[in-house]
């Protein structure tokens, strides 16, 4: 295998840092409390919408892209030397490591979905247990409902073909997408504390508050049909605040026991495609090393 260059290592331990910065504050604030803001429902959609873009796109640039960057960067390497410089589905190289594939990596493999998962967060975080488990059950829910339909463990991904072993990627990016689903929590815990600032708020402290939020605030103003989306909620909330019995309904116990009940539900639906489809992905060199043993099946 050919050394890796200095470039190469550079962006791998810029890669390791921030996912030791990112791991060491989701764990950090992972038994923090949420809290819940205060205000007309549409006060508090817009302040939970900025909580869940702030959880979501600094999981993704501090943990998930970069837990993800050195999985791949690993089972490169453990994929040998004839994986080495052969095309992958996203038709990058497999060993190549450059600042613009990962960028785009840590964009389309971080920062994307976890801004999708700070919004689900939101919805679903009433259903999930308090304190540090809910992040690893959220986490938990990532790997079993989405990880193994969409990515990166989806079994019909060709690149399992190229870098392995199977159960090497079923352990790197099944402990990635628990910490996905930590962290968004963990941050969402932080930032729900610190908007709004505390009195007296001065233009200094609203400053330091709302900087986390510029970036991912952008990048979803970019993105109409989210923005269309959004502000459809925004008007749900708004006509829901002028009906105060739906808001106790809504905020009921019976309706977080039902919602907990759908939740459980749902993921134990899915629990056996993903089984399967993790052995598959476990089982892949086995195939790839002899053909006629899945002709042949069990026994």
């Amino acid at each position: 295998m050919a050394p890796t260059s200095a470039g190469a290592i550079t962006v791998l331990a810029v890669m390791a840092a921030l996912l030791v910065g990112g791991l060491v504050l989701t764990l950090r604030w992972a038994a923090r409390p949420y809290r819940a803001g205060e205000g007309p429902p549409a006060v508090r959609y817009l302040r939970g919408l900025a909580v869940a873009l702030v959880a979501g796109f600094w999981a993704g640039v501090l943990v998930t892209g970069p837990a993800v960057r050195l999985a791949m960067r690993l089972l490169a390497v453990t994929g040998g030397d004839e994986a080495q410089r052969r095309f992958t589905e996203a038709d990058e190289i497999v060993g190549r490591v450059d600042v613009g594939g990962t960028i785009s990596l840590i964009l389309f493999g971080g920062v994307l979905p976890g801004l999708l998962s700070g919004l689900i967060y939101l919805l679903v975080r009433r259903l999930l247990p308090a304190g540090a488990w809910g992040g690893v059950v959220f986490g938990l829910l990532h790997l079993v409902v989405a990880a193994t339909r969409l990515d990166p463990l989806r079994p019909d991904n060709p690149d399992f073909d190229l870098v392995g072993p199977g159960w090497l990627a079923v352990v790197t990016f099944g402990l990635a997408a628990v910490a996905h689903g930590m962290a968004v929590a963990a941050f969402a815990a932080r930032y729900s504390e610190a908007l709004p600032p505390a009195a007296p708020a001065t233009r200094a402290a609203w400053v330091r508050v709302l900087l986390p939020l510029v970036v991912p605030a952008l990048m979803v103003l970019l993105l109409v049909p989210v923005v269309v989306l959004l502000a459809a909620g925004l008007l749900v909330a708004a006509v829901a605040g002028r009906s105060p019995g739906v808001m106790r309904a809504v905020r009921s116990p019976r309706v977080v026991t039902a919602g907990r009940v759908a939740l459980a539900a749902l993921a134990l639906v899915l629990l056996p495609g993903a089984v399967t489809d993790v052995h598959d992905v476990v089982v892949r060199d086995e195939v790839a090393a002899n053909p006629s043993s899945a002709l042949r099946g069990p026994g």
